[in-house]
């Protein structure tokens, strides 16, 4: 600065960033560059908070709809699920259905061949004046053999492919009484013992767990009360249907209840050499299933 000059003509007389890239030789000089730390472009400065904020609220309120639609999706996979398991039980209970109705057409034979069977026997005590009872003396039986006391013990004594065979495979089939049968044969697995070992007794949870051994999967609630129902028609006198109460403050518990000489007595495969079931299922050899004088049953 020259001393004494005034301040304005100095500024006019000082040479401009173009005098300056002209003197240098350069063409020009971007009028926009600047040194001056101090000048930003607006759109480097940062968010406001109120502008944060917003944004903040914004987003939160797309985590809500999304969290929403979660739940949506949820219950839609509960709703699903119990669709599934409805269907699933419809099913069963349909195939529970069809296997009654054949179990209802089984009986129907049974009954009907009940019925030929008394027409004969009226007949021949007509003709001859001698009675089935007079007839079925268990000194009769081919080699002393004991005659069987209930359903359950002359099936449990013949050989068991033969009695699948004609409670299972052939014709309508009896599954639940095949089941029947196949629990109480295992009595020593799965019944519970008298501590004074006179008997046995099943109780419901004893069945179910035979069953769950048996099918290979936790039976239905209506095959443990077919089973159940079947196993007491079997057992027919050789069984007593009681209940039994640990104590005072206990509910009674239903049971089946055998004595062991009985249970013993399904294990002894007496009939096993005489076939008296033949391939069709039929009883053979002149000795009916049950042959007592004091309780007779058809199978």
């Amino acid at each position: 600065m020259t001393i004494g000059k005034d301040p304005d003509a100095v500024d006019a007389e000082t040479p401009t960033d173009h005098d300056v890239a002209v003197a240098l030789g350069f063409d020009s000089v971007d009028t926009h560059t600047s040194t001056d730390l101090t000048a930003h472009d607006g759109d480097d400065e940062l968010p406001s908070r109120a502008e944060m904020w917003a944004i903040i609220q914004e987003q939160s309120q797309t985590i809500d709809r999304l969290e929403e639609r979660v739940d949506e999706l949820q219950q839609e996979q509960n709703r699903a699920d119990r669709n599934r398991k409805e269907i699933a039980s419809q099913l069963h209970e349909v195939t529970e259905s069809v296997a009654d109705t054949d179990e209802t057409a089984d009986q129907a034979k049974e009954i009907a061949k009940t019925a030929n069977a008394n027409a004969e026997q009226a007949k021949s005590i007509a003709e001859t004046g001698e009675t089935a009872f007079d007839r079925e003396d268990p000194e009769e039986l081919p080699g002393g053999i004991d005659p069987s006391s209930s359903p359950l013990d002359f099936l449990a004594n013949c050989r068991q492919h033969r009695v699948k065979k004609h409670l299972v495979d052939q014709g309508t089939p009896r599954k639940n009484r095949f089941r029947a049968l196949l629990v109480m044969k295992r009595w020593n697995e799965f019944a519970t013992k008298r501590t004074n070992g006179s008997g046995i007794f099943w109780t419901r949870d004893d069945v179910r767990d035979a069953l769950t051994a048996i099918l290979g999967k936790r039976p239905h609630a209506q095959t443990l009360k077919r089973v159940w129902d079947e196993m007491v028609a079997l057992g027919s006198s050789d069984i007593d249907v009681t209940e039994r109460r640990v104590s005072a403050k206990q509910t009674p518990t239903e049971i089946i209840a055998m004595d062991i000489e009985t249970a013993e007595g399904l294990l002894e495969a007496r009939y096993h050499h005489l076939e008296l079931l033949d391939s069709d299922g039929q009883v053979t050899g002149g000795v009916t299933p049950v042959v007592t004088r004091t309780d007779r049953a058809e199978v």
